[in-house]
């Protein structure tokens, strides 16, 4: 972290708190008061007092700065608060009727500072009547699509274009599979200057349905596709070979995927350089993984684990520039019903955000000016000068070509192809109903069953209408509390999943329905945890074996979450494991815990590993606000990335 970010971070707290009392004090004390209530993409906000990013601080110094506007003859004054949610998360819960159940956020936002306004285009032509009628927008700053490489292979990359006498875009992805599946390093073709110690070619990028560099890569590619002569009907199947570059535990979050990538590099993880060759990313993010200004991580002060090497800075990402230019534009949308004095709130504080103090707190977090230019002495300049390489020279302006953009209706077809790519999934989602769920959550005026709530509808956007789902609470009473009836070896669900089995295909409505009748039991109230997760096992293989050969290439997968440890009849990790029937053990488990410690979430990090063969448990100590949401937001879509 930069010492001007370091000077300013042990205050964040206390201005966003204190903020109200600051513009009512002293010579603003007569201005009519305006509370206005932000969301930002979450590479422009951290959330984090300790970890601002440039939102964050430009928050500071517009509620510092004591500003007055006019209200038709009287003073006003606003008070920013901010929250940080990605842009597709956000875009889904402003189209929909409950905001705080989507997001996890709590204060409905008036004015809304996406990564691109394709976004809003889209909620333009999903919903119409909810959305800003405007089809312009004012960027407040520009960050181009790249292809990132650690500069190791960066430049033996750019000599295997050279060598194919070829410039990048984005239709060379395609090039980089034989017979559907990664190329090898230093095999010949593109990656014929690699080294073979670099295994197959391997591709980080987020989820176009959660962030914006993962919906423009997708949009990029399937636009490069259709000027390859891929058909409509060609192009599910090619995005799903694309796909296949792409490991399946990568965080949904483009920011956070980022701070995990930095992570894997500075531990030295073993198959660190064999899972990335490339990261599809805006220039922002690149910049700052290679600042280490990622902000809001826990793993960026993680210690390493016994046997990282924790050997020193990794190594820098360098920009690779396509031929055509996928640029996203930062906008600064105002939402539909806000008052008068809103609306002046939000002119004002788009004044601010032009203001020289603004504009450089976006250059230092790697965004370019509106036009596409580097801000000079800083942020990308600064980046440029250090790397001193011409190859990896980033361009002074970045712009792109006419006509480029896509709107709403395209935007759609192509999210809608790249979901058809895929194969269909068949997911039971196992939730604790013990009677700890009742205790508070990490969200004011909630309980954890309430956040559960909330979390699931927010992941459940990563299913289609190919899809099924199951969803089934489990509790039970144990021999301690006065129960009698142990496990049953035949019916391994009876007496623990104290919902039917019923499975569904996928709509939203019926997820929804589902989702609402979860709920905490009173008189079997203990944690038959191993027991539910061996029985939502047996209940998916049964769905397997009775789809036949007609399903067996189908992904069948358990997302269980709970808030505690096992207490039902002793059982342990070891009988999920050791289960003598293949079928059943077989299926995949994705655990999310929440509120319980590391050692007492290790049975289910063992289940994760050896059904999944993925690392990624995500567990959450203190039961951080969002947590859950992003937790079971990884675990749907680690879920769905295996169909590929």
């Amino acid at each position: 972290m930069s010492p001007r970010l370091a000077g300013l971070a042990s205050v964040l707290a206390i201005v966003l708190i204190s903020s109200a009392a600051v513009v009512l004090d002293g010579a603003l004390e007569d201005c009519l008061p305006v509370a206005l209530q932000l969301s930002s993409s979450t590479e422009k906000a951290s959330g984090n007092p300790d970890a601002p990013k440039a939102m964050d601080l430009i928050v500071i110094d517009y509620n510092g700065a004591r500003r007055e506007f006019d209200l038709g003859g009287r003073k006003g004054c606003a008070t920013l608060s901010l929250s940080s949610v990605t842009s597709g998360t956000a875009e889904r819960g402003l189209s929909s009727s409950d905001w705080t159940a989507v997001t996890g956020e709590q204060s409905k936002p008036h004015v809304w500072l996406p990564t691109s306004s394709a976004w809003v285009s889209l909620w333009q032509h999903e919903k119409p009547g909810t959305a800003p009628v405007a089809d312009d927008f004012e960027s407040l700053a520009q960050s181009p699509l790249v292809l990132a490489m650690p500069r190791s292979k960066a430049g033996r990359f750019k000599e295997g274009l050279a060598d194919a006498d070829l410039s990048f875009n984005w239709s060379v992805l395609g090039q980089l599979l034989q017979d559907g599946k990664p190329s090898q390093w230093g095999q010949p073709g593109l990656l014929s200057h690699g080294s073979p110690q670099w295994k197959a070619f391997s591709l980080r990028k987020d989820d176009p349905v959660e962030s914006t560099s993962g919906l423009f890569a997708l949009i990029a590619v399937a636009k490069a596709a259709t000027g390859m002569r891929v058909t409509a009907a060609e192009l599910p199947e090619y995005l799903r070979r694309i796909e296949r570059l792409v490991p399946n535990d990568i965080n949904p979050d483009g920011t956070q995927m980022m701070r995990d990538l930095r992570y894997e590099a500075r531990c030295g993880s073993p198959d660190w350089g064999d899972r990335t060759s490339a990261v599809i990313v805006q220039e922002s993010l690149m910049y700052q993984y290679d600042a280490d200004s990622l902000g809001g991580s826990p793993k960026s002060s993680t210690p390493c684990p016994a046997g990282g090497s924790g050997g020193g800075e990794p190594d820098d990402l360098v920009p690779i520039y396509s031929t055509t230019n996928w640029v996203m534009d930062h906008p600064f949308v105002p939402l539909p019903g806000l008052t008068a004095e809103q609306r002046a709130a939000a002119d004002d504080f788009l004044a601010f955000l032009r203001s020289r103090t603004a504009q450089q707190r976006l250059a230092d977090s790697g965004l370019r000016d509106k036009d596409g230019k580097r801000f000079p002495e800083s942020g990308l300049t600064e980046l440029n000068d250090r790397m001193g390489d011409e190859r990896v020279v980033l361009p002074e302006s970045v712009t792109a070509p006419p006509g480029l953009a896509v709107q709403g209706p395209e935007i759609a077809a192509i999210r809608d192809r790249w979901l058809a790519s895929r194969k269909p999934v068949h997911l039971m989602v196992l939730i604790d109903e013990s009677g700890t769920m009742a205790r508070d959550g990490s969200v004011a005026g909630k309980n954890r069953i309430d956040e559960v709530r909330s979390a699931l509808h927010r992941a459940q956007a990563w299913l289609g209408r190919n899809d099924e789902f199951a969803i089934v609470g489990f509790a039970a009473k144990s021999r301690r509390n006065g129960g009698t009836i142990g496990p049953d070896k035949r019916d391994l669900c009876k007496n623990v999943c104290v919902d039917p089995v019923r499975w569904e295909g996928f709509e939203e409505d019926r997820f929804k329905s589902a989702v609402d009748n979860l709920r905490v039991r009173k008189a079997a109230n203990d944690t038959p945890l191993f027991q539910a997760i061996m029985g939502a096992q047996q209940q998916v293989a049964q769905r397997k074996a009775a789809a036949g050969r007609a399903g067996a290439d189908d992904i069948y997968a358990v997302v269980v979450m709970t808030d505690g440890v096992d207490d039902y009849w002793g059982q342990s990790a070891d009988e999920v494991l050791n289960n003598p029937r293949e079928d059943i053990r077989s299926i995949p488990v994705y655990p999310v815990c929440f509120g319980i410690t590391d050692r007492e979430a290790e049975p289910l990090d063992r289940i994760l590993k050896a059904t999944t063969g993925l690392d990624s448990l995500s567990v959450d100590v203190a039961g951080t606000k969002g947590s859950l949401s992003g937790a079971f937001v990884s675990a749907f879509s680690n879920a769905v990335r295996s169909s590929y």
